[in-house]
């Protein structure tokens, strides 16, 4: 009688995880990751700095949604990240001049190319800004905290290009 039970429940289970995948297929949901490029970027060069997190991000991303190339001359554009900076600045401190609150920036200046020289993005910013909360009790905490913070910049970074990217309208 037990065994009964228990494949009845095993049973649910697996309906209920069915039903719920059919359900999240049907809303329209998918992963992250993949970006829809126009058709006249499926070959994309990046040029930066090859020790850069930025440029890194953007060629894993970009290897879902497109080919990522090795040579200029192989490639449909050309995304190049001129420049990249991040700052520290205080918001707050207490009493004592202690900063209890910081913020976070990253600022990349990018332009995107096609293969013939016409240029799409001409130097285009994007700044990012986070803030964070200074605990003077937990030092090793707040430093991870910083450098989890810089690192989800770049990939927010790296994101808002492509995003930028995919809406481009090529043709014109």
């Amino acid at each position: 009688m037990k065994t009964q039970s228990y494949s009845f429940a095993a049973l649910r289970t697996v309906a209920l995880i069915c039903l719920l995948t059919a359900l999240l297929t049907a809303c329209g949901f998918k992963l992250r990751g993949s970006f829809q490029l126009p058709a006249e970027l499926q070959k994309i060069y990046v040029v930066g700095s090859q020790s850069s997190d930025l440029v890194n991000d953007l060629n894993d991303m970009l290897a879902y949604s497109a080919e990522v190339v090795n040579n200029r001359s192989d490639a449909d554009a050309v995304l190049t990240i001129n420049k990249e900076e991040s700052g520290n600045r205080t918001l707050s401190v207490d009493s004592r001049g202690k900063v209890r609150e910081s913020e976070m920036s990253y600022s990349v200046l990018y332009s995107l190319a096609l293969a013939n020289g016409d240029i799409l993005l001409d130097k285009e910013a994007l700044l990012l800004l986070r803030d964070f909360i200074n605990d003077e009790n937990d030092i090793i905490a707040r430093t991870n905290e910083s450098t989890v913070i810089a690192r989800d910049l770049k990939r927010d970074a790296a994101q808002q290009i492509l995003r930028r990217i995919q809406v481009l309208n090529v043709n014109n």
